[in-house]
């Protein structure tokens, strides 16, 4: 039982550095933004992608590892009480850790989220300024009416 207590106690330190790893790309995502720098963005937003799955796959083994371990209703103030007492002592530290690096990582996030939505907000300015209607605008890529020409038309049939 102790060797799950410690797997668990792994996994929420691996799920700590993950939150570490968002925050840091949170803070390159709002140096995009703030640069203006599309590749950049685009890169840092692939990485994010890539630590969702990360992250989802934290979440199963951490789900079967609570229900391994009986701590389904147990919040994380708790688990040091739940722990074998040798592990109360790392319990508490990956749990004081998981918080810290989760407060980072929110605040991170949310301030390049503001950016973001500034400059999506400037942008729409622009557009408007320009005479475009952007609800029209973001409608799609193609103009109404237009049609591909004939050798780009694909005949499904054949």
């Amino acid at each position: 039982m102790e060797q799950l207590h410690l797997s668990y106690l792994k996994l929420l330190a691996e799920l700590a550095s993950s939150l570490d790893r968002l925050a840091q790309l949170a803070q390159e995502k709002a140096a995009a933004v703030q640069a203006d720098d599309l590749l950049a963005l685009d890169e840092v937003l692939k990485q994010e992608q890539a630590m969702t799955l990360n992250l989802r796959g934290l979440e199963l083994k951490r789900l079967k590892l609570v229900g391994q371990l009986g701590l389904d209703k147990v919040p994380l103030d708790e688990l040091e009480g739940h722990c074998p007492p040798e592990l109360a002592g790392k319990a508490r530290e990956t749990v004081d850790a998981l918080r810290s690096s989760y407060t980072i990582y929110r605040s991170c996030a949310d301030m390049a989220r503001s950016l973001v939505e500034l400059n999506l907000h400037q942008i729409e300015k622009v557009i408007t300024a320009a005479g475009v209607d952007p609800a029209v605008a973001a409608s799609g890529y193609e103009a109404p009416g237009v049609e591909p020409p004939k050798q780009m038309k694909t005949d499904f049939r054949a």
